[in-house]
């Protein structure tokens, strides 16, 4: 039987806390950098090249996490989200695997102005 003056519960909450059961902090998996060269949009579709592919098993897990993610064109923020970790973390591991050229970036088309865009909305509804 346990003695409840034995346990501590500072660590019974910090580990309840934590439900991926990660060891590794997100900035240790980027070695602490949060500024990348590329300006990666949120709704970037990022897509891995057939190079990740031959390469996945020389990728530490978060990159290789990521090339398996990304077999389909996927928006950086879902890769983020699917991986439960912040969106900074993510873009850095992204940059890292472009400049390996694992990966390549599909930006999607800007508009001119918000207008036109709910104008094009409004035309596909009325299509439908």
């Amino acid at each position: 039987m346990i003695d409840e003056a034995d346990v501590d519960i500072d660590e019974i909450d910090a580990d309840a806390g934590d439900e991926t059961g990660r060891l590794i902090r997100p900035y240790a998996m980027t070695g602490g950098r949060t500024i990348t060269a590329t300006d990666i949009g949120l709704e970037t579709q990022i897509q891995a090249t057939p190079r990740a592919t031959e390469h996945v098993d020389s990728y530490r897990w978060e990159t290789a996490k990521v090339v398996e993610l990304v077999q389909t064109p996927m928006a950086l923020i879902e890769v983020a989200a699917r991986m439960e970790i912040p969106i900074g973390v993510a873009r850095v591991l992204v940059a890292d695997l472009l400049i390996d050229g694992a990966i390549v970036l599909h930006e999607p088309a800007t508009t001119k102005n918000f207008t036109s865009l709910l104008e094009r909305v409004l035309d596909g509804v009325r299509n439908l």
